[in-house]
C-alpha cells in the first residue's frame, strides 16, 4: 500500500472505531424521571407540595436549551410518564389530580361517606376566585 493512501486510511479508521464504540453502546442505567421522583415523595407521606417541587425542579434541571420547561408542561410529562407505565406507578394513580388541582389527595380515602363528606365541603363557595380574575396555581 503506498504511504500517502496509508496517511488518508488511518484518520478514517479512527473516526469510524471512534463512531461505531459511541454508538453502539447501550446504557443499562436507570432513568430517573420527575414521575418517579413525585410518585416516590408522595408514597412516602409527603404532601403534594414538596413532591410537586422537587419534580419540578428536577424537570427543569433536565432540559436543555434556551427555554425552560413551564409547570403546565411538566405537570403533563408527569401525567404522560404516569400513564404510558400504569402498572409501574400504580400507587400514584390516585395523585395525579393533585398536580392540577394543587390540593393533597389521601390515599387512603376509601369510605363512600367520606368522598361525601369532601364533595360537600369542596363545593361549599367558600374557596372561590373573584369573578373575572383567573388564578393560575402554576404562576411561579
Amino acid at each position: 500500500m503506498p504511504i500517502g493512501i496509508r496517511r488518508n486510511f488511518l484518520p478514517i479508521s479512527i473516526i469510524c472505531l471512534v463512531c461505531s464504540s459511541t454508538l453502539g453502546v447501550k446504557t443499562n442505567a436507570a432513568v430517573t424521571n420527575g414521575a418517579d421522583i413525585y410518585c416516590f415523595m408522595r408514597n412516602g407521606g409527603n404532601t403534594h407540595e414538596p413532591s410537586w417541587q422537587a419534580a419540578y425542579q428536577f424537570i427543569k434541571s433536565k432540559k436543555q436549551g434556551l427555554f425552560k420547561t413551564s409547570p403546565k408542561q411538566a405537570a403533563s410529562m408527569i401525567v404522560e410518564e404516569v400513564v404510558q407505565d400504569p402498572i409501574k406507578y400504580e400507587d400514584c394513580i390516585a395523585y395525579l389530580g393533585d398536580l392540577y388541582t394543587g390540593d393533597s389527595t389521601s390515599i387512603e380515602i376509601n369510605d363512600e361517606d367520606q368522598l361525601k363528606d369532601k364533595a360537600k365541603s369542596s363545593n361549599d363557595g367558600s374557596e372561590k376566585s373573584p369573578k373575572g380574575i383567573s388564578i393560575d396555581r402554576y404562576s411561579y
